[in-house]
């Protein structure tokens, strides 16, 4: 059973009385521990079909199953639930809390989980070394450059170790340097065996991912 089964997915809207149809007929699967690349032009369907995936969304049609759960008319409160469970996000704006620490950014969603404040503090420590942030730990983000930031972001996403990593433009707010030094830590966690999804629009970014899929005007296009 791949992780990722999304059977025939549709998407529709109504905004100021137009119908909007952001994703159309979409089907795909993603196998566990598999990279895959998103591509595709604004107002290709990028975002929503990220946030159906994110369990952030739900399908107007269509059947999602992640990791053996039927999502597709979950509750919001059961699509919290599994999005917690299962979905590490890293987002183009790193959303850190600048009043807290590194380290209780990465702790922030864990205490959601109910982890204890020992389990906590162990996992952020864990996850800020392999980003390569242990010396960062104490620092805000206001300290922190923003290749350090999405590193945090990063860190945070893989602290509970979940079975899928959701990266939106994970580079889109970073120079040349810091964004290589990003996509080389999701090649890593990939080669680790973590599942990988990445959002983007930028071809060269998702020349890094093992397979490519590619998104215009609400559909999947042949390779």
């Amino acid at each position: 059973m791949p992780l990722i089964l999304l059977e025939h997915i549709c998407k529709s809207y109504e905004t100021d009385a137009l119908h909007v149809e952001a994703l159309r007929d979409v089907s795909l699967s993603v196998d566990r521990g598999e990279f895959l690349a998103i591509i595709g032009p604004s107002g290709s369907g990028k975002s929503t079909l990220m946030n159906v995936i994110g369990c952030l969304d739900t399908p107007t049609s269509g059947r999602y199953v992640l990791d053996e759960k039927d999502v597709s008319a979950m509750s919001d409160k059961t699509l919290s639930q599994v999005r917690g469970q299962c979905i590490g996000f890293v987002f183009q704006k790193f959303h850190l809390m600048p009043e807290l620490t590194a380290r209780e950014n990465v702790e922030m969603p864990l205490v959601y989980r109910g982890f204890s404040a020992s389990k906590r503090r162990k996992l952020a420590e864990e996850s800020l070394r392999r980003v390569g942030l242990e010396n960062r730990l104490e620092h805000r983000p206001g300290e922190l450059s923003g290749g350090q930031q999405q590193r945090v972001a990063i860190a945070r996403a893989i602290a509970s170790h979940p079975p899928l990593i959701l990266a939106d433009e994970p580079t889109g707010n970073l120079d040349r340097a810091s964004g290589e030094t990003v996509m080389r830590l999701l090649r890593d966690l990939h080669d680790e065996g973590h599942t990988v999804v990445l959002i983007t629009h930028d071809a060269d970014v998702a020349a890094s991912a093992g397979r490519v899929v590619r998104l215009c005007d609400g559909r999947i296009t042949p390779p």
